[in-house]
């Protein structure tokens, strides 16, 4: 019988780096990343991350306008959007088996703009620990390494110095500032977003052998040629 993986190559996807893993969200995942999400995700004294306040939603399972619900629909539109022209990657990372986080990647137009937009978190309590560094670098080195990328894109809250720090660590570099609005719990919120790159020059690898599976089958799903 053909397996799921065949039906959707992005689960065929895992990169792994040591005891840190990133595969494509399933729904066997979603009762254990309610439960991190629950467990809070900002760190004590640096900005919201989020361009929407989605993880302050009342936590109220089986109704249809709480959390995990109304975050239910953003994680399956990501795995729904899959087309060449336009796809998403939300993986989730995590760490001596236990979920902690998750890395997304998105692309419009990948076959002419070689470009990738990347973003992560992760949870409180697992943070400060070097994990968010190495997810992302196994992210951009995904996105260079198998996919062909010659950029990927990021941002942060001015302020957020952890993400900051983070960005600095994987190579991405200052690439100007922009006002955006966040969407938080009491209303509407102007703030400076720090937006930053980085390209095969500037990407500063991580230190142990990573390990990709199922990159071939997934190239072939968005017609990407290297």
């Amino acid at each position: 019988m053909i397996t799921l993986e065949e039906v959707f190559p992005p689960f065929a996807l895992t990169i792994s780096c040591g005891t840190v893993a990133l595969r494509v969200l399933r729904d066997d995942d979603l009762p254990e990343l309610a439960e991190l999400v629950r467990g809070g995700i900002d760190a004590p004294g640096l900005p919201m991350p989020f361009l929407q306040a989605w993880h302050e939603e009342p936590f109220a399972p089986g109704t249809p306008d709480g959390f995990p619900t109304t975050s239910l629909r953003w994680w399956w539109g990501q795995r729904a959007t899959c087309a060449p022209e336009e796809w998403r990657l939300a993986l989730a990372v995590r760490r001596d088996g236990v979920l902690v986080g998750m890395q997304d990647l998105h692309a419009r137009n990948f076959g002419q703009t070689r470009t990738v937009l990347t973003g992560s978190w992760l949870g409180r309590d697992h943070q400060g620990r070097g994990t968010g560094t190495l997810m992302r670098q196994l992210a951009v080195g995904f996105a260079f390494d198998e996919l062909g990328a010659q950029r990927c894109e990021s941002g942060y809250i001015v302020g957020n110095h952890a993400s900051a720090a983070v960005s600095r660590k994987a190579g991405y570099v200052e690439s100007g500032r922009r006002p955006i609005v966040q969407g938080t719990r009491n209303g509407p919120v102007a703030v400076d977003e720090q937006r930053v790159a980085v390209t095969p020059d500037t990407f500063v690898r991580q230190g142990g052998a990573v390990t990709v599976e199922g990159a071939e089958v997934l190239r072939r799903f968005w017609g990407i040629e290297r």
